[in-house]
């Protein structure tokens, strides 16, 4: 680094940097912003629309509360009571006190996984072997390398036979290395404990190495789909046991959601369009078994409530008073509001600062690889609808939507990533090879936003970059400025001209007479024609609409869709939602207990904007992918802000093993 900042580019770029800064800090324009701020500011603190100070959020306690929290919070304290200080939660913390300081929680289940993946390896390799590779596939067409069959059972064996040596070292030997102190915001001691090089010799550790070695040697022997299947189950049960253990593992699965929902449409069949219900159902019961059995945290008031169930009144009084179609009713309310209990989900589960950055890093993770597949398709130039291009945008070969199957729906989703990962590469408190791996991935999903082609994510980029800026790093709203000025003249044509084509005589006149405009022109024709509750919840213009058949065209806008189909009641409704959310990530800002909360909030801010903005040109709310992370991350830097809990309170991991105190 000292190479780069001790350059003549770089103290050329930084002087004027600071000369812009400056002079925009005395100009007539500058001065005048400056004092608008000062004037607003109080305005807006003491407003019980826009002000936080009246946004409050509490413990469920059995009094203090409005009667309509006190019907749910006196029966949850009950139970919490008879069940958690009964001698059921006893008896599930001691048995979690005993698994906590088992062997296998010590860093014998390094090896277990290692003599499974090599038993495995080891007998798939030998029964390709034994039974020869097959040189054709399924239809008698000769295979052009049939011996890379052969590879992957090898690589399996190999890693396996390096985890089974590698035991208990190889966490505090992944920590210690290079890609572990970029992941990691603290120091590499913390995470993961003093390392333990003694190896794993007790009775129920040797007994675990070798059933995972003849249950691994079993699958590789056996021939068809039996073995994946063997495989699952194992992994379905270890997976079973880490929730029911530490149900805040369930965090790390929702911030993995387009990833998960990928591999379940695609490998569970039937089960398929029903597994995130599933995940829904399992979060509730593993959080009311974390709050009440395990007492590992509380149930808190969430600022959203109130407003969301007004709008689920609105929502079904728009469906009974139209008299909408059941299944078009079920259908409706499952987009809008299915993804908005993942907001509770994030708020209320407990966590702490480990939790909390695991799943954001889980989260980024995701969105990097859907950056890079989508790179991958525009550079492969991944075939697409001829409809997502205008005729005379002829330089367009693809536009990138990767698993998400909507480039408007990838764009927003790698919205939240971007600004996510900026902030936290912006955050001064944070470690400097941390904030370079996030201002990589940073780079990496500008660019696959990019490839997109999506106007909406742009512009919702842009807007959520100044909300950014103006929430937490206003010193770089200058350079900012330059820079957005420097990348007008810079990037690609392409881009250019997707962009400005939007506002085209050409584009505008076709967009009037059958384009956005028209359907635009439609809804509030819709919304003066019936004000209150629409024309029925899904039944014009989004996705509902299209997949009962009630017409074709999309409004391609959130608000004028809602306002349109659920009436004027619905849309308020959900704007205060917003409203509420948004409040509550600002106030979680000003709150924030450290570097890296203060830096999430404000990320999060700005992605929520960015988001918001976008839905004026697309209804990518609609996209369960966007709609889960936008509103999962909303309540997760929320209540990680709002709720600081003590380090060891949700239980974290040390040197390979689990703690945790209640």
């Amino acid at each position: 680094m000292k190479v780069v900042t001790d350059s003549l580019s770089y103290r050329a770029v930084r002087r004027g940097r600071q000369g812009i800064s400056l002079a925009a800090r005395h100009s007539l324009v500058g001065c005048f912003f400056l004092a608008l701020v000062r004037v607003l500011r109080p305005f807006f603190a003491d407003s019980r629309v826009f002000g936080t100070r009246y946004l409050v959020t509490r413990r469920l306690a059995c009094d203090g509360h409005p009667l309509s929290v006190l019907a749910v919070s006196r029966p949850y304290l009950w139970l919490r009571s008879s069940l958690g200080d009964g001698a059921v939660g006893r008896t599930v913390r001691s048995v979690e006190g005993q698994a906590a300081r088992s062997q296998l929680a010590g860093g014998a289940w390094v090896r277990v996984v290692g003599a499974g993946l090599f038993a495995l390896g080891a007998g798939r390799l030998a029964l390709l072997l034994v039974r020869g590779v097959t040189t054709v596939d399924g239809t008698g067409v000769t295979l052009a390398a049939s011996g890379l069959r052969l590879v992957t059972p090898a690589i399996v064996m190999i890693v396996g036979a390096l985890v089974l040596f590698a035991g208990p070292r190889l966490a505090p030997a992944f920590w210690g290395s290079v890609v572990g102190r970029g992941l990691s915001s603290r120091k590499a001691e913390t995470l993961a404990g003093p390392p333990s090089w003694a190896p794993s010799r007790g009775v129920v550790a040797v007994a675990a190495v070798v059933l995972a070695a003849v249950a691994g040697a079993v699958a590789g022997l056996t021939a068809g789909s039996g073995a994946l299947v063997l495989v699952a189950a194992v992994v379905a049960i270890c997976l079973f046991a880490l929730v029911v253990m530490r149900p805040e593992a369930m965090l790390l699965a929702v911030a993995a959601f387009p990833w998960l929902d990928w591999v379940a449409r695609r490998f569970l069949g039937s089960l398929g369009p029903i597994w995130d219900d599933s995940l829904l159902l399992a979060s509730v019961v593993l959080l009311l078994w974390s709050v009440v059995v395990l007492r590992r945290g509380e149930l808190w008031t969430v600022p959203i409530t109130l407003p969301a169930l007004l709008a689920l009144a609105a929502a079904v009084g728009s469906v009974v008073v139209r008299d909408v179609p059941g299944d078009v009713a079920v259908f409706a309310l499952r987009v809008l509001f299915q993804p908005l209990l993942f907001y509770f989900l994030g708020f209320l589960f407990p966590k702490n600062r480990i939790w909390v950055r695991g799943a954001v890093a889980v989260f980024m993770v995701a969105s990097l690889a859907l950056a890079v597949h989508g790179l991958y398709q525009y550079v492969t130039h991944a075939p697409m609808p001829a409809s997502w291009v205008d005729v005379r945008e002829t330089a367009i070969s693809t536009r990138a939507y990767s698993i998400v199957q909507n480039p408007n729906g990838l764009g927003a989703f790698l919205l939240m990533g971007t600004l996510v990962s900026l902030s936290l590469a912006l955050a001064s408190g944070l470690r400097k090879g941390h904030r370079i791996w996030l201002a990589a991935i940073c780079v990496i999903q500008l660019a696959g936003v990019a490839v997109t082609f999506s106007r909406g994510a742009w512009i919702g980029l842009a807007a959520g970059v100044l909300a950014l800026l103006m929430v937490e790093y206003r010193r770089y709203l200058a350079p900012l400025i330059a820079a957005g000025v420097v990348a007008w003249f810079a990037m690609p044509k392409t881009f250019v001209n997707r962009l400005t084509f939007a506002f085209s005589s050409t584009y505008i006149a076709k967009s009037l007479a059958a384009g956005r405009l028209y359907v635009w022109k439609i809804s509030l024709q819709q919304m003066a024609a019936h004000p209150w509750f629409g024309v029925g919840l899904g039944t014009f213009g989004g996705t509902s609409a299209v997949s009962f058949s009630y017409g074709r065209l999309w409004v391609d806008n959130f608000y004028l869709q809602l306002g349109a189909e659920g009436g004027l009641l619905l849309l308020v409704f959900f704007l205060w939602v917003l409203l509420r959310a948004a409040k509550g990530l600002v106030k979680g800002h000003g709150m924030a207990p450290d570097h890296y909360t203060r830096a999430l909030c404000a990320g999060v801010f700005g992605a929520f904007v960015a988001v918001a903005v976008a839905n004026f040109t697309a209804s990518v709310w609609e996209t369960l992918v966007v709609g889960v992370g936008f509103w999962f991350l909303a309540g997760l830097a929320t209540s990680a802000a709002l709720h600081e809990e003590p380090e060891a309170a949700a239980g974290h991991v040390i040197g390979g093993r689990v703690e945790g105190v209640r």
